[in-house]
């Protein structure tokens, strides 16, 4: 086959390739040869670019930084050069290019010109940054569940531990009666183990196991409320601004906890402007999929800033528990896990959107609420029979010292099981008073089912410091530890008539 032909054949195949830009750069990097998929990608027809500079594809930082010459110079030395970056088509656009540049030589080994290969690959490189923004949003929703079980498991714990010591406290004091000086040391004790149980109620906000008392909350009422807290709160130099919609739904949530997440937001926000700045905190009803849950239907709390703002590499850690980026003693990192917590376990969403020197903006999504009300029932304790389920023996010693010091008769068993075989042997219980987390294979809420199908008209009153089935234990009375024998008492007269 003469040579004639084989360069008509090569001609053909270049035309006949339209995904691919490939053409020939003389030794000076001027275009000398054009295919029709150079055309398709760049632009140029071969009359408007043939001689030009193949610089001219190029982004003008690119051409600043010598970014063709050095292709060119890697070429000629190694052989080839390959590299992926922005390129700039006739009308401006940019797209992202993969490129080779290969050296072309004579049959004696003299350098006579270039051959480039320019591929369009801006949507690959699209996809493979939403696929990698995804990988990192599950890995962080990964960490963050596996902090969030961590925490609420330390938390039970500790909440044990605060139980035992305010419950040790709260008789000691009984005891203690005119001894001023040993009932201001258990005072002090009591007021530590208060605060520690503060602490843990945040830690299990994040962990989502907190057992929270939903109800509807009249946000047009409770924000401005909270707003006006804020107010006496906040140096002068921040001015504290309010944009609430008349139309705003009604919440449900818990409104401690909602008024918790916003004092930890707005004391976060004045933290961020030391100089001053403008706090805003907003209200309005969520568009329809607007936090992905179609059929679904929100309220949003925003607040924000004009403060420093957060860097990007801290933003995606900002709700974890105890990282914080204030000086050693001036927070515990907890202020954000609690707000994230608690609407996560709302059955909303947080949303943080933060600029460096310009502010950031929380999002704090809630369900909308629909009618509901609740009956509360009181009715002096009598001296009766209580049957306490507790595994823990320093908890369930304490808690029988405290019935005893209210006035009940209790009875100590240490597993559902033992709870049912002394219930199915005596007649004489009033009530039923048990910690939700059990050993042997039954919880505490399902022994309350239980008593419930053998025994509808015998009152169960739960108690919890962390548990994943606290949201389904709202069918039944929910006692939070550590709790103080003021707390015992009322629940206790709530539930036995």
């Amino acid at each position: 086959m003469s040579n004639s032909h084989v360069d008509q054949r090569y001609d053909l195949l270049l035309r006949a390739v339209v995904d691919y830009g490939i053409y020939m750069l003389d030794l000076d990097g001027r275009v000398v040869t054009w295919n029709p998929g150079a055309e398709r990608i760049k632009g140029y027809t071969a009359e408007e670019i043939i001689g030009s500079h193949f610089s001219r594809f190029y982004a003008p930082e690119d051409v600043a930084a010598g970014l063709p010459d050095r292709g060119l110079k890697t070429a000629t030395e190694t052989g080839r050069f390959e590299a992926e970056g922005w390129r700039v088509r006739k009308n401006g656009e940019r797209f992202w290019a993969m490129v080779v540049i290969d050296a072309v030589r004579d049959d004696d080994g003299h350098l006579i010109g270039f051959a480039k290969v320019t591929r369009d690959i801006t949507e690959k490189r699209e996809a493979d940054l939403r696929l990698a923004e995804t990988r990192t949003q599950l890995l962080q929703a990964q960490k963050m569940e596996a902090l969030g079980q961590l925490t609420g498991g330390l938390a039970h714990d500790f909440n044990n531990l605060l139980t035992a010591i305010m419950g040790a406290a709260e008789l000691a004091g009984r005891q203690a009666q005119g001894n001023e000086r040993l009932q201001g040391l258990l005072d002090s004790i009591r007021a530590s183990a208060q605060r520690g149980g503060a602490l843990t109620r945040q830690l299990l906000a994040f962990a989502r196991s907190q057992p929270l008392e939903s109800q509807t909350i009249d946000l047009r009422q409770q924000l401005p409320e909270t707003i006006a807290l804020l107010g006496h709160s906040m140096p002068a130099a921040v001015e504290v601004v309010s944009e609430i919609s008349e139309h705003l739904w009604p919440a449900e949530a818990d409104p401690a906890q909602l008024e918790l997440a916003l004092l930890n937001l707005a004391f976060n926000a004045r933290d961020a402007m030391p100089g001053g700045g403008e706090l805003k905190i907003a209200g309005r009803n969520a568009a329809p999929g607007e936090t992905g849950e179609t059929g679904s239907e929100y309220v949003v709390i925003t607040v924000s800033d004009t403060g420093e703002g957060i860097p990007a590499d801290i933003l995606e850690r900002v709700t974890e528990p105890f990282f914080t980026t204030k000086a050693f003693g001036q927070g515990t990192g907890l202020g954000l896990s609690q707000v994230y917590g608690f609407a996560r376990q709302s059955g909303g969403e947080l949303r943080i959107d933060s600029t460096p020197g310009e502010g950031t903006a929380v999002r704090l999504y809630l369900p909308r609420a629909g009618t509901s009300g609740a009956e509360e029932a009181s009715s002096d304790p009598d001296r009766t029979h209580v049957l306490v389920v507790e595994d823990d023996a320093v908890i369930a010693e304490l808690a029988g010292e405290l019935l005893r010091e209210l006035g009940y008769a209790p009875r100590v068993v240490h597993s559902a099981t033992d709870a049912l075989r002394e219930l199915a042997a005596h007649d004489r219980y009033r009530l039923v008073f048990s910690d939700v987390i059990m050993p042997g294979g039954m919880t505490g809420l399902e022994l309350a089912r239980k008593i419930r199908e053998r025994k509808p008209e015998l009152p169960v009153l739960l108690t919890t410091g962390y548990s994943e089935t606290a949201g389904s234990a709202r069918e039944f009375p929910l006692l939070i530890k550590p709790y103080a024998i003021e707390d015992l008492s009322s629940a206790l007269k709530s539930l036995i008539t």
